[in-house]
């Protein structure tokens, strides 16, 4: 792969991971609006998708069936998550969901996709240790709430793992638009039931927007797009690793939350990580034609 193609897709995914870091900062505003969690998750993919069906092309609207279901897998991993977030602590749900580069490794490297060398290694290494880093360190919680935790690590890893096959890279607006109607309509079910509370002001749906838009269609377009460009799972596993660090990141930045020393070197050790795996791509020699004779 042309190392130019390698930091343009690189460069997609790890601003893709700066738009989903921005998540907990839209959630806060949401949820002090009256919301709850299932309320969030489904309007977060539910308000992108009508938007999308609105002003998207016609023959873009077709119908995908493999990008609709990475969204529903994509959005059980969400659930996962927030019900991990009711049963144990932050520090825990969030390191536990981290561990999807690890599963995504081992899948790739069952079907000798991936070999163990040791740039990849320490670059694992160095992403789980950054995002270690950069939690409080409090990682209690019940086993149930571990379980949902690492089903949510399972799920997203399965996401990565199909993008390439079922979401082509010429294709990323529509495939787009049906991982979002996919996930959204894993949680309709339950909304429709009543089980989901919503916002009660403008300020709250004001957020809900630019939850679903700056933080969901947005960060999901580029990271289709960048994930058609890298055809890597791993790598592409290695560069989401910037979320957790980037939202801590925006905490202290624009709420005025405390940067420790931790957190420093914990978005150090991640940014090395991607870091180290442009620099092992560029050392692979570039494939030249041969001269017709």
């Amino acid at each position: 792969m042309p190392i130019k193609v390698y930091l343009q897709g690189a460069a997609l995914v790890l601003l893709a991971a700066l738009g989903f870091s921005l998540q907990p900062l839209f959630a806060r505003e949401v949820y002090a609006d009256g919301a709850n969690a299932l309320g969030l998750v489904w309007l977060r993919f539910l308000v992108p998708s009508l938007l999308l069906l609105l002003i998207l092309p016609r023959k873009t609207r077709r119908l995908r069936p493999g990008a609709g279901f990475l969204g529903m897998i994509n959005g059980l991993a969400s659930l996962c998550y927030f019900v991990a977030l009711q049963q144990v602590s932050v520090s825990l749900t969030v390191m536990l969901l981290s561990l999807f580069p690890l599963l995504v490794f081992l899948q790739a490297w069952a079907r000798r996709q991936e070999s163990l060398s040791a740039v990849r290694l320490l670059a694992l290494a160095g992403a789980l240790a950054g995002i270690y880093c950069t939690l409080d360190g409090d990682f209690a919680g019940s086993w149930a709430g571990i379980l949902f935790g690492f089903g949510a690590a399972l799920f997203y890893s399965a996401y990565l793992v199909g993008a390439p096959r079922w979401m082509p890279a010429g294709d990323a607006l529509g495939s787009s638009a049906w991982t979002l109607i996919g996930a959204a309509l894993v949680f309709s079910v339950p909304a429709v039931l009543g089980y989901a509370d919503l916002p009660q002001g403008a300020w709250g749906w004001s957020a809900v927007l630019a939850l679903g838009i700056l933080s969901t269609f947005i960060p999901f377009l580029l990271l289709i797009k960048g994930i058609g460009l890298l055809q890597r799972q791993f790598d592409v596993a290695i560069f989401s690793t910037l979320e957790p660090v980037a939202s801590v990141f925006w905490a202290w930045l624009l709420l005025h939350e405390t940067l420790s020393e931790n957190s420093i070197l914990g978005g150090v050790l991640v940014l090395g990580a991607a870091l180290l795996m442009i620099w092992s791509q560029s050392r692979v020699p570039s494939v030249k034609p041969a001269l017709a004779g």
